[in-house]
């Protein structure tokens, strides 16, 4: 399979040819554009970071969820973690729960505020990255989130 002639289209005008055959230098090319779309729409407008916009849907849609699955959901270290949510916390945006079965364990739960933050992002999230996507159909766009996740998911289960 040859390389599509692009160049013209990379940082520098540069010849990109031997990494755009590796998995990790498109991903973080790809990763630039993406970045810049949620920070102009969502994190500069809304004031939170990827990790943490992650953390408030995971929450949203996992009420009671724990900080350990958390790590787990986003290879975070409980350390970082941890620092997250005070920090969600210290903004009334989440709250931590004591578990009545084993009172050292922490059910998370958003508030009123963070509720109506996840709402606003995800209504925001939905559209954002049309432009990105425009260039892929539809079917394109299935598939790429299909093997992206394959990808993510298999590199999980060997590091584990």
């Amino acid at each position: 399979m040859t390389e599509p002639h692009i160049e013209h289209e990379l940082p520098g005008g540069l010849d990109h040819s031997k990494l755009l055959a590796l998995l990790g230098y498109n991903l973080a090319q790809a990763s630039v554009p993406t970045l810049r779309i949620f920070d102009s729409h969502i994190g500069k407008s809304l004031g939170v970071t990827q990790v943490e916009f992650s953390i408030l849907v995971l929450v949203h849609s996992n009420p009671g969820a724990t900080g350990k699955q958390l790590c787990q959901a986003l290879a975070t270290a409980p350390a970082r973690m941890s620092l997250l949510l005070d920090r969600l916390g210290a903004r009334g945006l989440i709250a931590r729960v004591q578990s009545d079965v084993d009172k050292r364990m922490q059910h998370l739960r958003l508030s009123k505020s963070g509720e109506a933050l996840v709402h606003k992002a995800l209504a925001i999230a939905s559209t954002m990255e049309t432009d990105l996507l425009h260039t892929l159909s539809k079917g394109e766009r299935t598939v790429l989130m299909e093997l992206l996740f394959k990808i993510a998911t298999s590199g999980r289960s060997r590091s584990a």
